[in-house]
This record gives structure tokens, sequence and C-alpha cells, in this order.
């Protein structure tokens, strides 16, 4: 048999060509097809009668890297953290409280949190965004006042000046503030991966683009006409952002029952509408993206939490929607765990149950697969993923020799065939021979069940065609009773399936040997994988906390470091392959510097050795105390020669993210490649200068600027860095003692 005969996948890469009658099944984060999830109701993240209660106003939700959720209490101006382990809320310090100061929030409404745990504060009343670091709460930077500008050449900002009132005062009894006209007013905030970010502007009806390093790069009006021809007027009023895996931003606007979906660089898209049950009566307040891609809206009217996901056609369908308990979500957040978090405007903190509870069975239809044969008849259906304990997953097959319409095969019923029923395929691929009779198209159908507490996860299917079995192999008197002759098929089938097996083994047993394809554990995983054991046959040993890669590339020049053994290359070859610097080896040998008659002078190229060259206790002579050390070994006459022998020192680069791990990791690097009777030694260099210490130019010397101050985590005080005023360092003055300037030689 040929295991290379044509084949239908259906995965996440290949895609899983579902029919639009598939229903109660989705395609989770990891790309297997799966029972929907049902999630429950709302629950409060803490106990009413605890310190929840000191909310006045919860508007804003945000979750960092490390899943901790913040919430913005608008009512006191205050950030907070939720403390899962004392479950309990505690207040940020040194940030909140209501004023125009830095630092200080006044009617805040959007909150926000970066993957490098940068967390934005859209300061509404005093027309600004704050960034703060998560890391010691630093402030890292205030985006505005901005005045918006339309002249005819396009958009542009610019600082908006405040004017002070004279004669009106604020509330907090200070002289009224007030700003010109087009002075944005950010609403809230959302911030992408690679760290751009979306700021809704409601006062000029626009979406407002900082690149990574806070500066404004232009602004999306939401107008414009998408491949379908459909039009959406400029933004109104717009309140909420959301961003999905594709960079696609959802818009909210304030009293509109839709979301307008724009490009991440700013044409529109799309809008997502009303649900048709709720049509007049829906009003969304708060719109986010779970994991799996889908988008999910808070309705202030139903008080009821809709999902949308995308259909295919650059148009969105809604598939299920749970209620809320008292209260609707003004903000929405989904969790690492998609667990969604949502804010209810009110004093509730509340996090969605576990989707635990799975829909009623689902059953998943595909679309035609064509085998481009007249009367074909396919094989079998090959499927590969996990069925727990309590699910299942039923194969049935339909045939035609025409395409048939969606409707014409929900009505051909009594002509599906083969009905294979799989209860558990956790520790092998499973299979089944197509049973319907020969037909040019195939459609596949799947039907997941599961107990409510788990669902069946299809990670891809095959389809075989056309049907070849060892029938074909035996005399024709097998084959010409049809009864018999499609019995004996099926019965060898079995045989055929375990002889597919070890055949596409066999075809595919030279990549074992491919030290760059072979299989091997992710790294801190034990067990002895197949790299490991083609490592032991070269008489390598791997450490099993190496990244794949390094290791791979470790095998792969392994007929070069046999070559290279316990030379400085050799040692240099090894050393780089896992760092992927190259290191610089220095053979302490080399820094004798003896006289050679007629080849020497006095001066920096030779040096006088005396008795005291290994420091050795030596009455009269090296006696004094502090100043000798105790040697038992090797002969005092030869101190000459042996206070640089058979010692080395490998420097290597310190790169980019390097830990003690790879400290320790290097040196067993060196302890493994040297030979048995020389000592080395690893010495990182830092990218600076260093006299007397550290200089190797070209290697670790850099000649920069001077430092122009103190960045919070990249600089240690008094080291490398320089207190002073960034303003100062931009335009320098004419003198400045004791940086570049000398009294009595620059005029000033």
């Amino acid at each position: 048999m040929n295991p290379r005969r044509p084949y239908y996948l259906l995965n996440r890469l290949a895609g899983w060509r579902a029919s639009p009658q598939s229903t109660g099944v989705v395609v989770n984060a990891q790309g297997s097809l799966t029972l929907q999830a049902v999630p429950a109701s709302g629950r409060p993240l803490v106990d009413a009668a605890g310190s929840l209660g000191v909310l006045q106003a919860a508007i804003g939700v945000a979750v960092d890297s490390q899943d901790r959720v913040y919430v913005l209490d608008g009512g006191t101006c205050r950030l907070k953290r939720f403390d899962r382990c004392r479950q309990e809320f505690v207040t940020l310090p040194c940030i909140g409280e209501e004023g125009c100061e830095p630092r200080r929030f006044r009617t805040p409404y959007g909150l926000a949190i970066s993957a490098r745990d940068d967390l934005y504060v859209a300061d509404t009343g005093n027309y600004r965004v704050q960034v703060f670091s998560l890391g010691g709460l630093a402030l890292r930077g205030i985006w505005g006042p901005l005045q918006v500008k339309s002249p005819a050449s396009g958009l542009s900002v610019a600082p908006a000046l405040p004017v002070v009132g004279v004669e009106a005062k604020g509330t907090d009894g200070r002289a009224a503030t007030s700003f010109p006209a087009g002075t944005w007013q950010p609403w809230d905030i959302a911030v992408s991966p690679a760290f751009w970010a979306y700021v809704s502007d409601y006062a000029n009806g626009l979406v407002h683009v900082f690149d990574p390093l806070g500066a404004w790069r232009g602004a999306y009006n939401g107008a414009g006409t998408n491949s379908a021809g459909a039009t959406n007027p400029a933004l109104v009023n717009p309140t909420r952002l959301a961003l999905d895996r594709e960079g696609r931003i959802y818009v909210l606007q304030q009293n509109q029952s839709y979301v307008v979906v724009l490009s991440p660089e700013g044409q529109f898209l799309g809008t997502v509408q009303q649900p048709s049950d709720v049509v007049g009566r829906f009003c969304p307040s708060a719109v986010a993206v779970d994991l799996n891609g889908n988008l999910c809206l808070s309705d202030c009217l139903t008080r009821k939490v809709y999902f949308y996901r995308p259909n295919g056609d650059g148009g969105w369908c809604g598939f299920r929607c749970y209620g809320c308990t008292k209260a609707f979500a003004a903000s929405l957040i989904f969790d690492r765990s998609g667990h969604a978090v949502y804010a209810d405007g009110a004093q509730r903190l509340c996090e969605l149950a576990p989707q635990a509870a799975y829909q009623p069975p689902g059953t998943y239809y595909s679309e035609a697969l064509d085998s481009k044969t007249y009367r074909c008849t396919w094989h079998r259906v090959l499927l590969s993923g996990c069925v727990p304990a309590g699910a299942s997953i039923r194969v049935d097959t339909f045939t035609a020799e025409a395409a048939k319409t969606d409707d014409e095969i929900a009505q051909a019923a009594t002509r599906w065939g083969t009905g294979q029923v799989d209860t558990d395929t956790s520790a092998s691929d499973w299979d089944c021979l197509v049973q319907s009779p020969p037909g040019r198209y195939l459609w596949l159908r799947l039907t997941l069940t599961g107990d409510g507490t788990v669902t069946p996860a299809i990670e891809k299917v095959k389809v075989y065609y056309p049907r070849a079995s060892s029938l074909q192999y035996l005399p024709a008197v097998y084959r010409q009773d049809p009864a018999g002759s499609d019995f004996l098929a099926r019965f060898l089938s079995v045989f055929d399936s375990l002889r597919d097996k070890t055949s596409r083994q066999i075809s595919t047993i030279a990549r074992y040997f491919d030290p760059m394809a072979t299989p091997a554990n992710p790294p801190n995983v034990s067990g002895t994988d197949f790299l490991s054991w083609l490592a032991s046959w070269l008489g390598m040993s791997l450490q099993n906390n190496w990244p794949v890669h390094k290791r791979r590339e470790l095998v792969r020049q392994a007929h070069r470091l046999f070559a290279l053994r316990g030379t400085p290359a050799g040692l240099r070859l090894h050393v780089e392959l896992y760092a992927g610097v190259r290191p610089h080896i220095l053979e302490q040998f080399r820094l004798r510097r003896w006289l050679l008659v007629n080849a020497s002078r006095l001066g920096d190229c030779s040096t006088l050795f005396g008795a005291s060259v290994m420091n050795r206790l030596q009455l009269d002579v090296n006696s004094k105390i502090g100043s000798f050390q105790l040697v038992d070994y090797g002969n005092p006459s030869l101190d000459l020669f042996n206070a640089y022998a058979n010692r080395f020192v490998v420097v290597v680069p310190r790169w980019p993210g390097a830990t003690s791990g790879d400290e320790q990791a290097l040196e067993r690097i060196i302890d493994m490649a040297k030979p048995a009777h020389t000592v080395g030694v690893l010495q990182w260099a830092e990218p600076r200068l260093r006299v007397g210490l550290q200089a190797f130019v070209g290697v670790d010397t850099v000649i920069g600027r001077y430092p122009l101050g103190v960045i919070e985590g990249q600089g240690t005080l008094g080291y490398d860095t320089v207190l002073g005023s960034p303003a100062e360092a931009a335009t320098p003055p004419a003198a400045s003692v004791g940086r570049r300037s000398r009294l009595g030689c620059h005029r000033i």
C-alpha cells in the first residue's frame, strides 16, 4: 500500500472548511475543534460584605501580565489591585485622589495595561493620559492636554494651553481652568501587543494613535466605505475601545446600538449590529475580545453580555448570550485564562465563573470535499485529538456524484453512512473506514458529545481517498461477490491501518537522524528524547534546561567540536554555539614579558621578576604579614614559569537577557571543553570601559555621549547614570564646570 495517497486535511493551519450548518462547536485558541462553552453568571471577586464595599464607582478594569486585576474607582479617583490571596483590594500608593497635579485624576474613565506592564489612565477631566510603570509605580509620561487642528493638509495636534479664570473658582477653591476649542477628551485606551496605544477622543469624535515611545502618530474618524459597499459616517462621542489579535479596532459610541470596526490603519471595515431579538433595546456599554477572537458586548438595557464571532466574510454573527447579575458591565476585560472580568459601574467588580459547562451535543458539517474522480470510493477518516472520559465523537459521511446545497444535505438524513463512534483517543490516533457508497463528493459530519463538564478536542482530521486495500493483491475470485468483497475489504482494513503506521515510520525515519528535525523535549522537561539519544551516539551529554535550538546546533556541530577538542578554537566554538556571541580567550602564558637577548629592551615590553612572583612566604625575603601567601606546592625556583602556566580566561560579552543559569551553563562548557590539566575562568564583559579592570577595545569599550539621566530599571545610580536635566543635556550651556570646560581656557 502507498501511505502517500491523497487526503484532505482539516486543522487550524489548513482550515476546518466548516459549513454554516455547524452548530454548538467552536475552534478554541489552540486551533482544536471543541464543544462550545456556556459561561455561568457573574460572581463578585469578594463577598459583598467584605472590603469590596469601599468602591464607589468601578468604571475601569485591567489585567497585568501576572493576571492581577486592577480597577479604577471613579468615585475616589483611586487605583486598586485585587489580592487573590487576601481576597481584598489594595489601594496603589502615590497614585490617585482628585486634582490636576501629576499622579492625580479628575473624572477618569479608561484604564489599560500593556504587555510590558505599563499602566495607562485616561484622565478625562484633566484632558490627558497618564502612563505609569507597575514596577515601582513610576510616572513614565503624560500625554496632553492636546488641541486637535483640522487644516486642509490633514489632522494634527498641538499642546492645548489652559486659560485660568480670574473670578470663577473651581470646586477645590482654586481658579477655574478652561481649555480652547478642539481640546481632546480622552475616554478610553487600548494597547496592542506591539505597544501601540489607541485613545478614544469623546469631544472630537476621533481615535488617536500613539507609537511605543508615546509620540502622536495620527487619528482616525471612522468614516469610509468598506469592500461590501457599506458606508459609515464619522464617529460621534466615541467611548470604549477594544483590539483583537489581528489589530482590528472596535469602537463604541454613546447612545449607538452598533459597533464600528476599523482596520489597524483606520480604514472602515464594517459594523457589528444589535441582536435580532432585541432590536430597539440594545445599547452596548463595554466591548472586549476573548482568547478565541470572539467579540464580547455588554448591553446596559437588556443587562446581558452578547458574543459574536467572525463569519469568514468580514462580518460577525451572534452565537450566545448570558445574563449579568444586578448590573451591566461598564468595563470588560479577559484574563489570560479566558475568564471575563468586568466592573459594573457601581460597587462591584465581578468575574464570570470558569467556563466548565459545555453545550449539549454539537455538530460539525464540512463543506463538500471533491475527489475529482468519478465514482470515487473514499477510504478512511483519521482523527487526532483527545476524547476524555464522558465524551465521544460520532463520524458520519455522505457521498454524491454531484454537488449538493446545504438544504439538500439536511434533507438527506437517511443517506448518511459510516456511523462510527470514538470514545477514547487520549493515547493515539483513531480511524474508521468510510462505508458510504462511491461518489465524487464527500461531506463529513462529526457529532461531539459530553457530560457537560468535558469536551472532545479534535486537533486535525484526515480524509483519505481513493480506497486502496490489500484486497487488490489477492486473486480476482475474492472480488467477484460484491457483498463478500466489501466484507473482506473492511476486514483487511484493520491490518492495512497497522501496516500504514509502520510504513509511515519507515518512510520518515531519515528525519530522526537529522539533529535539526529529530524530536526533542522542551526545556526543563525530564525524560530521554531522540535528540539526546542521538547525541549519546557521539559521546555527548545534553542539558535538558538548554533551549532546543541550541541543543540541536550543538549536535550538528559535533564533528567540528571533536576535531578541535582541547584547543582554544574548539572552546571558542563551543561557547559561541550556546551564547550566540563570540568569546575571547586569553591564555595567561602570553602575559609573560621576558627579556630575550638581542630581542628585547627595557620598558613596557619587559618585566623583571623577583622571588615574590608567587608571594611565597620566605624568611628574610617575603615575610611581612599581609604581603605573602602560604603556597605548599611546586618548586620555588620555577615560580617564574608556573605563575601563568596552564591557566586561561574566557571573556564572554554579556548578551541581553543573560541570567545566572547561563553563567552556570558556560562554566560547565568550559569545564568540559578544556584540557584536564588546565584551569579556566569565566569573565563577563560588560559594555563599558573600566581602565585597569576591563578594557578590550572593539569588544566591550563603548564611547558614547554623556548620559542624560536615570531611567528606572535600566541604570545604576553612581555607576553609569548621572542626575541631570534632559533639557539641559539637549542644549548644553557654553560652559559646564566639571564636564567639558577648564578655567582659564574657555570663554563664558
